[in-house]
């Protein structure tokens, strides 16, 4: 296969991920406020940031709230830049750039880094 065709292929890939991110997330944090609006409850906002982990664990348990949607939406609006980057690293890989690949997944590390070191 010609390597502009698996470029190309790519880009669109990549472009895919970056709108499943974006709008998946407006989505997201629009169903949460609509929720709140339609049920006409008050939002509750905790006293802290739920983290990641616990709005998962809210999310896959059942007990969804609107407050949770939106933080869900926060979450997969955080995580874009993650997915973006692997898909990029991915892509490289399949068109054989190792220097291109190796950079993405030095800039892969550098984000998982930073998140790790924000955690704790």
């Amino acid at each position: 296969m010609d390597q502009a065709v698996i470029h190309h292929r790519i880009e669109r890939w990549i472009g895919r991920v970056l709108r499943f991110g974006v709008w998946g997330s407006a989505g997201l944090m629009i169903a949460g406020l609509a929720s709140a609006w339609i049920s006409e409850s008050t939002i509750r906002i905790p006293a802290e940031n739920p983290s990641a982990t616990e709005v998962l664990r809210k999310l896959f348990s059942g007990s969804v709230d609107p407050t949770t949607l939106m933080f869900a939406g926060m979450v997969l609006l955080m995580l874009t830049p993650f997915l973006r980057v692997l898909t990029a690293a991915a892509g490289f890989a399949a068109e054989k750039d190792r220097r291109f690949t190796l950079v993405s997944l030095v800039v892969f590390a550098m984000l998982v880094g930073e998140l790790v070191y924000s955690l704790r």
